[in-house]
């Protein structure tokens, strides 16, 4: 599936670029993102674009991956679907479970230490929940290893059952790698599973109907047969069962390939990207593109961040004091939005964390995302905080976009 791209403008090469003096690395920087059409969607793309079409299309992006600081939490959720494989084998053993979920942590942290950003999670310990989810996933892999599932299963469904396999669908259009299928049951595995009373519990789980919804449309057209039955399946062993009533799964893959080709169509006409965003509470809260958003710094500005799980701040940076470890630092920036107190904001943060920007220089435009507030109103950094200068940022743009369509950004945007 062709992604969204970088293209070269002007090249800001890898020893100059302020982004890699930061984090230590050496990335070839380029100052725009271009957004192409797309050949296809699946679940994890249409689980984005029915909150935002403008995420969709970055999350398709290898060069918008660079400034997003990733989520342990999926990483865990892929080393114990990892481990659930393996369990699920007429031939498991304890010690081959072990080693599932080692290798899949090991591969997680290798990529963690190679990227900018997430770099701060590559020593597994400081994954949250790092340990009860292993324990919990060594429990769940036993328990199945003890019963034979694997082989039961196996022997009853004639070697219908697979594991992350590629199907299409749709002609091609729809696409996807369920978790596993055994010719009537279609499982997916999480590292958790909400619990109800947390506020953004009801998005979560309506999100893990739609991909399975979407994965039973595909599996139906790929394969002929539709699952019977759908299931979430979390380390803890708590599970969410999932109708799957086809009518209801065909709906949602036609609403999927409709999102798909209006986007396109935007695309191809080199229409500006922030016309693709639905800034609000429901696209923007978990949004990992926040920090290279033409459309929410807008929003931000005008509404704030007071209904966001974690607080995002435009600042104006005013100085920076040095901590006398070398690597603590704080910056004072000058924040202007709805519910946050006027005047400055110290900013404590880290150059082994959030990098090192302390050769900014006064007046210079910050965008700080992930981020909490103290009992003052005023900002505060955690090891999911990050901060950039505006300057650092790509310009996002359509493919087809006319020439001169890159606007100057202000503080806003």
């Amino acid at each position: 599936m062709p992604s969204a791209a970088v293209v070269s403008g002007s090249t800001r090469s890898a020893a100059s670029s302020p982004f890699s003096r930061r984090y230590g690395v050496r990335y070839s920087m380029l100052n725009q993102i271009v957004l192409a059409p797309l050949d296809r969607t699946g679940p994890t793309l249409w689980s984005h674009m029915r909150l935002c079409a403008l995420r969709g299309a970055l999350s398709t992006s290898h060069a918008a991956n660079t400034w997003v600081l990733h989520d342990p939490r999926v990483w865990l959720g892929t080393a114990f679907h990892r481990v659930m494989e393996v369990a699920a084998r007429p031939d498991a053993t304890d010690a081959a479970v072990e080693q599932a979920w080692t290798e899949a942590v090991a591969e997680a942290a290798t990529a963690a230490a190679a990227h900018p950003l997430d770099a701060r999670y590559s020593v597994p310990d400081r994954w949250p929940n790092y340990f009860l989810v292993r324990q919990r996933a060594m429990s769940s892999a036993r328990s199945a290893i003890a019963a034979n599932i694997g082989s039961k299963q196996g022997a009853l469904r004639g070697g219908t059952s697979f594991t992350e396999r590629l199907l299409v669908a749709r002609g091609g259009r729809l696409a996807g790698r369920p978790d596993r299928f055994d010719g009537r049951v279609l499982t997916e595995y999480k590292s958790s599973i909400p619990d109800t009373a947390w506020r953004g519990a009801a998005a979560v789980l309506e999100g893990f109907r739609r991909q399975l919804r979407l994965y039973a449309a595909i599996i139906a057209d790929g394969r002929g047969n539709w699952p019977i039955e759908g299931r979430v399946v979390a380390a803890s062993g708590q599970t969410m069962n999932v109708p799957l009533e086809p009518a209801t799964c065909e709906a949602e893959a036609d609403a999927a390939l409709a999102a798909l080709d209006e986007l396109n169509h935007h695309l191809a006409a080199g229409g500006p990207p922030e016309a693709l965003a639905q800034p609000g509470e429901e696209a923007c809260g978990g949004c990992p593109f926040q920090a290279l958003c033409p459309a929410f710094w807008p929003w931000l500005a005008a509404s704030g961040s007071e209904r966001l799980p974690e607080t995002a701040a435009a600042g104006m940076l005013d100085r920076i004091e040095l901590g006398q470890d070398g690597d603590l630092y704080t910056a004072y920036l000058a924040v202007h939005q709805p519910a946050m107190p006027p005047g400055l904001h110290p900013l404590v943060l880290r150059r082994s964390i959030h990098g090192d920007l302390t050769a900014s220089s006064r007046g210079a435009k910050w965008r700080v995302v992930s981020a909490n507030l103290k009992p003052d109103g005023r900002l505060r950094a955690d090891l999911s905080t990050c901060v950039f200068s505006l300057d650092d940022l790509p310009d996002i743009v359509a493919s087809n976009a006319p020439a001169g369509a890159i606007q100057p950004r202000s503080m806003g945007n």
